[in-house]
Order: C-alpha cells, then sequence, then structure tokens
C-alpha cells in the first residue's frame, strides 16, 4: 500500500494550496514543491519494482512514513497551532519529529516532513543501486529472483475503456463450461423431464470450484428458459435474513412493489406463494450454508405437480442432503489436468491455438491449479497479461501454488502481479459484505474520495476510476454483474475467496478493518485503524464513545446495513474522508460530522434540515442524504451549499435548491460557481434560469422533480426549459412531474411547449410531463441521444407517429403508463433500436409491424398489454426468426394475475 500512500500524502498537501483560509508563501510554496519532487520519485520506483520479499521489505518503510507525513498534515489542517490536549497527544502518537507541542511555524512543519521523506529517498536510492547490480547478473540465485524488476508490469497491453469489458460476460460463461458438460445434460433431464412432483437438485463442492457458474448455465439455457413460466434467483451466504430471501425471489420476478418492503415476513411469503401457485417455476437458491434458512423457506414454494424445479448450490454436502430428499445431488468434482489445460487455454487465448513452444509449460501451469475452476481462471487472467513468451511462463509456473488448500497463495500471486496503482482499488473491494452486488456509480464515488488513484490530466477522476474498474474485470478479479438501460456497467461483484484474500490482506497492510460478528477492537485501539467497515449482523456494544476525546487515524468509516450510531462517535474520527452512514437514522442533524474537515465523501440519512454550516466541509465532494420522515416536506439546501465549489456529486431524495440569484452577494465571487458538479439529483422546483445553469455549466447527470399542481398553474415557461440547451456536458436527464397522472388527462397544455435539450445528451427519462405526442420529435432529433424512457403519462394523446429521420441513435425505449393506441412506425424509424420495453399500455393495439424487418432489434418485454399487443409482438418473432435472427426474444408478463410468464426466449 506504498504507492496509495503516496497518492494520498501528495492529495493531501494539495489541499494546503486549496484552502480557502490559508495562503502559503513563496517560501513554503518551494518546500511544497521540492517535497512533491521526492514523492514522484518514489511513486516512480513503486511503478518499476514488484513485490518480492526484498522489495515489501522497502515498500512497507515507504508506506509507514507517508501515513506518519500524512497524519501531521492532516492534523496541521484542522488546526494549524493546536492547543488542546487531544490533538497534542494524537499528534506526539504520530512522532515528535512531525510537531513541536503546537508550536511549530508552517515553515518547520512541511520542513520536517520533507526531511523524514528525505531519509526514505536516500535509502531508496540505495535500494536501486543495489537492485541494478543483481538484475545485470545472469545468475538465477534466489536473492536475484526476489528482487528482480517486474517483467510483467511493462508487458500489460489492455483497453482502457470500460465499455471494453461488455463482452466478457459471454466469453466467461463460455470458457467456464469447461468439464460441465456432463452434468449440465443431466441436469437440463432432471428439469425438464421426470415425475411432474416438485423435486429439489442440489449443487455441491467447494468454494471456487464452478456450482453457481454451472447452475447459470443451465438457468440460462434457452430450452429451459422456455420450458418453465417462472424463473426466479437469489444469493443467500453465510449471513442471510428470511425477509432477505423472499424478497430477493419477489424482485427477480420481477413481483416487488414499493410497499411490499412494509410488510411482514409472513405477508412476503404469501406473495410469493400465490405468485408461485399453479405456475411451473424454476428457482436457484445460490450458495446456501445451513440447514436452516431452507427449513424457513421451503413452505412457500407450492407443489402442484406442475413439474416445478428447485436447484440450491451450496458447499456442505449435509444441507445438499437435508434439502434434496429424494437423493438429487450433484457433488462437483475437481477438473481433469486436461480439463484444466482446456479451460486455461480458453481463457489465454479465447478461439485461438496456443503456440507450441508455450503448450508444455502452459499444461504445468494448469496442473499445479489442482483442477479448482477459480484458480485456473484467475491464473488465466495472469497469463493473458504477460509477455507470450517461455520464460515469462515458466517465472509464473515457478510460483503456481501445488495446493488446492493454499488458493489464497495464487489470488496473492495476481495480487502481487497487479499494477501499483490497482492495488489499493482491489483491497477495497473488501469493504462490502460476500455476495454484495456492489453499485458501480458508489464504488467510483468512493475510490475518488479515498486519495489512492493515479490523476491524469487527460481525464476526470472518475473515468481514471472506470479505467481501473475494467482492468480489475479483465484480469478475472471484479465479476461484471448487472448493467443498465445504456449497457453500462451498473453493479459488481467479487468472488468470497478473493474477498476474503481483500479482507486478510487489508488486515496485514494497516489498509481496512473489516468487522464481522463482533467489532473486536477497543476504542483505546481505533487511532491506528486507516478504514473501518461495518458489516450487516456485526454487534457494536463495544464501539463506544471514550470518555477523553481523542484523534483517531481512519480516513474511512462505513456502514453497510441498519446500526444505531451516536453521532458523538465522529468526534473520534477527526481525520475522516468518507463517511457513508446512509442507512444510519438520525433524528436531528448529526452537528458533530461538521468537525470533520477532510470529508470528500458524506452519506447519511436525517430528518431535520441540513444546517448553512455543511460549507465548513469545503473539502466534500460527494453529498448523499436520505429523508426517511413520512412527511412529504422536503429539504431545504442552505444557500451555502453554493460556496462549495469541490462538490461533484449532490443526492436527494427530495430537497429545494435555492436560487443564489435570489440571495444578496458578491457577483465576483468565484466560489458561487460549482464547476466541478457532475451529478444533481432530487431538486424539486428548480427553476432553470441562465444563471443557476451557468453555476452548473459542467453538469453530467441531472434528476429535477416538479409539484405537478404548482407546474399546471405557473406553466411551463416558468421553469425555462428551453434554457436545458445551454447545459454543453449535460448526458442524462431526468425531470419528473408528481404527485399523481390523473390531472393530467383533463388539462389544457400550454400553447407553446418549451423544451429544448442539449445535442449531448444519451439518455433521457420523462415522467408525468404530458407532451403531446407529435412535440416528442423535439426529442428525437436530439444526434446523441440512446436511451429514452417515457413514464406516467409522459406523453398525452392516442397516436404516435414520428417522423422520418429521427431517433438515430436510439437503442433502447420504455414506454409506461400511456394512454398511446396507434403507434405507426417502421424500422426506419428507429435504425439501431434493440431493446423495446412496454409496460401498462394497456389500450395500445398493437406493436408497429415494420419493427420485425429491423436488423438491430433483439428483445421485446410486454407487461400488462392487450392480448393483440402480445400477438404483435409474436408476429415480429417469427419474421426475425425468418431472418434467421434466432437470438431475438419476445418476453412477456401476463396482465391478468401479473404472474411472470415466458412466452418465448431465444438465446
Amino acid at each position: 500500500m506504498a504507492y496509495a500512500a503516496i497518492l494520498s500524502l501528495k492529495l493531501t498537501l494539495e489541499q494546503i494550496l486549496l484552502h480557502p483560509d490559508r495562503h502559503p508563501n513563496p517560501h513554503e510554496r518551494q518546500l511544497m514543491d521540492s517535497l512533491n519532487e521526492k514523492l514522484g520519485f518514489l511513486q516512480q520506483f513503486l511503478e518499476q519494482v514488484s513485490s518480492h520479499q526484498s522489495v515489501e521489505t522497502v515498500e512497507r518503510r515507504i508506506r509507514d512514513a507517508a501515513y506518519e507525513a500524512e497524519d501531521a498534515v492532516a492534523l496541521h489542517q484542522i488546526d494549524p497551532h493546536p492547543l488542546s490536549m487531544d490533538v497534542v497527544a494524537a499528534q506526539n502518537s504520530v512522532g515528535s519529529k512531525f510537531n513541536n507541542h503546537g508550536k511549530e511555524t508552517e515553515k518547520n512543519y512541511l520542513l520536517t516532513i520533507g526531511q523524514e521523506i528525505d531519509y526514505i529517498v536516500q535509502e531508496v536510492t540505495k535500494f536501486k543501486e543495489q537492485l541494478e547490480v543483481y538484475t545485470t547478473q545472469e545468475s538465477e540465485s534466489s536473492v536475484e529472483k526476489e528482487t528482480e524488476i517486474d517483467k510483467f508490469h511493462h508487458t500489460d497491453d489492455f483497453d482502457h475503456s470500460l465499455n471494453s469489458s461488455s463482452n466478457l460476460d459471454s466469453s466467461m460463461s463460455k470458457n467456464t463450461m469447461v468439464g460441465f458438460d456432463d452434468y449440465f445434460i443431466r441436469m437440463k433431464d432432471q428439469l425438464t423431464g421426470g415425475p411432474s412432483a416438485l423435486k429439489v437438485i442440489s449443487i455441491v463442492g467447494m468454494g471456487g470450484i464452478g456450482k453457481t457458474t454451472l447452475a447459470a448455465n443451465v438457468y440460462n439455457d434457452s430450452s429451459i428458459a422456455y420450458h418453465f413460466d417462472i424463473h426466479a434467483w437469489t444469493t443467500i451466504s453465510q449471513s442471510y435474513c428470511t425477509r432477505g430471501i423472499i424478497l430477493g425471489l419477489l424482485g427477480s420476478m420481477k413481483m416487488m412493489t414499493d410497499y411490499m418492503h412494509q410488510e411482514s415476513d409472513d405477508r412476503l411469503g404469501h406473495h410469493l406463494y400465490k405468485a408461485l401457485k399453479g405456475n411451473r417455476y424454476l428457482i436457484i437458491i445460490d450458495d446456501i450454508w445451513d440447514t436452516d434458512p431452507w427449513d424457513e423457506v421451503r413452505r412457500m414454494f407450492p407443489d402442484d405437480n406442475t413439474g416445478s424445479r428447485i436447484i440450491l448450490t451450496t458447499r456442505i454436502s449435509k444441507v445438499a442432503a437435508f434439502a434434496s430428499t429424494s437423493g438429487f445431488v450433484y457433488q462437483i468434482s475437481l477438473l481433469s489436468n486436461d480439463q484444466s489445460w482446456l479451460l486455461l487455454r480458453a481463457k489465454v487465448f479465447g478461439d485461438e491455438s496456443c503456440p507450441l513452444d508455450l503448450q508444455e509449460t502452459g499444461k504445468k501451469i494448469a496442473q499445479k491449479c489442482q483442477g479448482l475452476p477459480l484458480s485456473v481462471v484467475l491464473i488465466g487472467g495472469l497469463l493473458s497479461k504477460v509477455n507470450m513468451t517461455r520464460e515469462a511462463w515458466q517465472n509464473v509456473a515457478q510460483n503456481v501454488t501445488s495446493s488446492v488448500d493454499q488458493c489464497f497463495e495464487i489470488l496473492k500471486l495476481s495480487y502481487n502481479y497487479l499494477p501499483h496503482y490497482l492495488r489499493a482499488c482491489f483491497l477495497y473491494m473488501g469493504v462490502f459484505p460476500e455476495d454484495h452486488e456492489i453499485p458501480v456509480s458508489k464504488l467510483i464515488k468512493l475510490w475518488v474520495a479515498e486519495g489512492f488513484l493515479n490523476q491524469d490530466q487527460s481525464q476526470s477522476m472518475e473515468e481514471v476510476a472506470e479505467r481501473c474498474l475494467n482492468e480489475l474485470i479483465e484480469r478475472s478479479l471484479i465479476l461484471p454483474s448487472k448493467r443498465n438501460s445504456g449497457k453500462r456497467l451498473k453493479t459488481c461483484k467479487i468472488h468470497d475467496l478473493l474477498r476474503d484474500f481483500c479482507v486478510t490482506e487489508s488486515n496485514k497492510e494497516n489498509f481496512m478493518y473489516v468487522t464481522k460478528r463482533y467489532l473486536s477492537v477497543s476504542p483505546n485501539s481505533l487511532h491506528c485503524l486507516r478504514r473501518i467497515s461495518i458489516h450487516p449482523m456485526a454487534i457494536l456494544d463495544n464501539l463506544l464513545v471514550s470518555s477523553t476525546p481523542s484523534v483517531s487515524f481512519a480516513r474511512s468509516f462505513i456502514t453497510i446495513g441498519n446500526h444505531k450510531i451516536s453521532s458523538e462517535l465522529f468526534l473520534q474520527f477527526k481525520l475522516l474522508r468518507v463517511l457513508d452512514a446512509i442507512q444510519v437514522e438520525f433524528l436531528q442533524f448529526p452537528y458533530e460530522i461538521l468537525e470533520l474537515l477532510s470529508l470528500r465523501y458524506l452519506a447519511f440519512t436525517c430528518k431535520e434540515d441540513m444546517p448553512a454550516s455543511i460549507s465548513k466541509l469545503w473539502n466534500l465532494q460527494t453529498l448523499i442524504s436520505n429523508q426517511y420522515s413520512s412527511s412529504k416536506q422536503g429539504k431545504f439546501l442552505p444557500f451555502e451549499i453554493w460556496r462549495m465549489p469541490h462538490l461533484r456529486h449532490v443526492k436527494f431524495k427530495k430537497a429545494y435548491l435555492l436560487d443564489p440569484v435570489a440571495v444578496k452577494f458578491n457577483p465576483n465571487e468565484t466560489y458561487f460557481v460549482l464547476e466541478n458538479l457532475q451529478t444533481l439529483s432530487g431538486i424539486w422546483d428548480l427553476k432553470l434560469t441562465k444563471d443557476v445553469l451557468r453555476k452548473i455549466r459542467n453538469i453530467m447527470k441531472l434528476n429535477i422533480i416538479y409539484d405537478s399542481r404548482r407546474c399546471k398553474e405557473k406553466g411551463w415557461s416558468y421553469y425555462q426549459f428551453e434554457n436545458l440547451v445551454n447545459l454543453h456536458k449535460l448526458q442524462a436527464l431526468k425531470i419528473s412531474l408528481v404527485p399523481g397522472t390523473n390531472w393530467l388527462v383533463n388539462w389544457t397544455l400550454p400553447p407553446l411547449f418549451n423544451f429544448t435539450f442539449p445535442p449531448t445528451l444519451k439518455k433521457l427519462t420523462l415522467r408525468g410531463c404530458g407532451i403531446p405526442w407529435h412535440d416528442l420529435a423535439t426529442v428525437g432529433s436530439l444526434p446523441n441521444l440512446e436511451v429514452l424512457k417515457l413514464k406516467d403519462h409522459a406523453c398525452l394523446g392516442t397516436t404516435w407517429e414520428p417522423n422520418k429521420g429521427e431517433f438515430r441513435r436510439l437503442q433502447f425505449l420504455l414506454l409506461e403508463d400511456s394512454d398511446l393506441i396507434h403507434w405507426r412506425a417502421d424500422s426506419g424509424n428507429f435504425p439501431c433500436l434493440e431493446h423495446l420495453i412496454l409496460q401498462w399500455c394497456f389500450k395500445l393495439l398493437e406493436i408497429p409491424s415494420g419493427l420485425g424487418e429491423s436488423s438491430t432489434l433483439d428483445t421485446i418485454e410486454l407487461n400488462g398489454c392487450k392480448a393483440s399487443a402480445f400477438d404483435s409482438a409474436m408476429s415480429i418473432l417469427e419474421t426475425q426468426q425468418s431472418y434467421g435472427n434466432e437470438s431475438f426474444r419476445v418476453v412477456g408478463h401476463s396482465r391478468s394475475n401479473f404472474s411472470y410468464r415466458k412466452m418465448h426466449a431465444f438465446n
């Protein structure tokens, strides 16, 4: 973690220059420039070496020195002349070389840090000289092997675009089926044949052996998809609750509604039972660790002799035998040496052949993986990044562990071969619980706030984070999961073994502490932790507020799940950069947060309005706040939020943002321009004046909600929607009118519809806006629009006939809750359309038959539509089949009972 520590220290030093109340003199700037030059030298050294034993000693020395220096800088930012005993004591704990009991000058303070870093530079310089001697020798001594320059780092050749991972899902599914053909065929026969009684099939084997992969391939098989009326998947893992299992199944079946979250477990179970009753269903229960969860949920699966099936995956044989009383248990064996080689070869070369001079070494590597698919895939990901030479492959072969019980050694090998700039990103995945669907947008914001990303002048920090995520996916260390309507990665996951490795390695590196069942650390030792992650089911009884205020050196405090935490606790963490307490409900605004001047990421839930003093958090980049009060009254954001220039992402459930023009202020004050703001979400009744938009001119994602009654009274012109065209970087826009839509039916529209949008827009969601269908031409003319969602009577009228030349790049179209009856269009109107969804369009007679001639359309989904609309979709299916498009799918939901029914599916 030395590399991440160096980057973090450099970023912290930059805050001295950016602080609005401090202005370093020329000499102080000279000291900082000199210090940055030394840190740059250390950074370059780390980029050139690997993490063998001798280098790791130097890395730890660099890391510890950077940590201490950063702690001193952060404490100095809190108070340049600390008088309180707690701060003095904390500084003394860092080391007397960094302070003079609160009396040091700025000059001495920076000079002392520079001298300490200079000692490290001298050590590294000597080490580099020794390293050069070793690397020039041709002997293969163990000393040379432990200190050689990393030959793998400079041979990486990969696409840095996040979108390049889009094909990984299908290729992974294909490759990891090696060795499962027999299981696959037999399981398909048991699912579609045999007795009509409910059958439970268990897949059992060790972690990483491919149980979930086998279940997923069966689940996604086209013939299986066609055979069953209902499909659902849920993952349980070690930490489970019955409610979570039921919600997971209902969500997978697309049966979830907002009110269900407030219902009892029994009522939820009743909903699940009723939805499955009378249907032929296939349920996957993945990663079950005990018999108790199966005991609690099996009564919710009706046995109506319809041929329904349930598949369980587990690592424990007794759980498999307990659930599958009829003996339908698949014990997954390790791969043979030949199968391991086939899998390894497919992972590295895909459909291409392996060079003859690499085959012998490749087979040895595959053999050393001992038949564990996880090991094969991880090593394959590594081999795909090194030089395709015998020497490079032999170096890998010499380090591959030969025991399955030592799988962590393989994980350690993959970790060691990561570029330094990826290691902190990878270990950070341990922050999240096992089997957690990790939101990519949140992960990126956290990485940026943590400060261990390498800045790139040609890219934003968010783009750098996306690039790092993509590289970890390419190396099979992070798994892509769900994608959004624009095909961008929405969530990702990490394998349990990899996550366990992250947690273990993080503890060794003093990088992160993750709670398990109990928080096994005393308050007195909190000061030595860099990051703390509190997971669900953790008991925090011994995490008490110290009677004597202290300063912890933790940079992150992340809670996942519901916890009761006193806001006074945060006084112990004055150097926090990240505070994620979104599921902690504060009855009153936690004013203690305002003492955390280093915060860059803040997420919390509170009933009260936000105070003006929030502007004290001048470093803040991400501000997320939920309101859990049952009242419909939204929060009023203080005017002072316009004084926080580093804000990048602001997200609320319901908040009102005051117009800075309406308040007297100095027009020359630069802090009234949120130049870095990229995301603004959950803002109500925002008047889009030119002055306001100039102050958020770099916004990329905008989500605004308007009160329908107020909008009806004032008219569209009051909100000046025509000014949206001035947001030249806007890519995603959502405009909603709430509450309800009944008033729209009889509402007389204004004589002039004044929506205009910037040409940069790629994703547009309109809800309840009541736009005449013919005025949608304004949207259709957007040159870059790829995703369009029209919800809750977004458009009014019974007929839609788009003009020729519109929607030239549209790939995803959703129509939801519409009174549309006649839709006249053909493939020429939507030349790039791939995915069409119709929800609750009760009056629509049919889908335009001309869409059947589209060469790009691959999926139509219908829910709550007329039978004639379903028939037209099936007609399009037949047309597509006649063109040889066997991948085309039509997915439908029954309007009568809302149960899920697959009409037809081809994969």
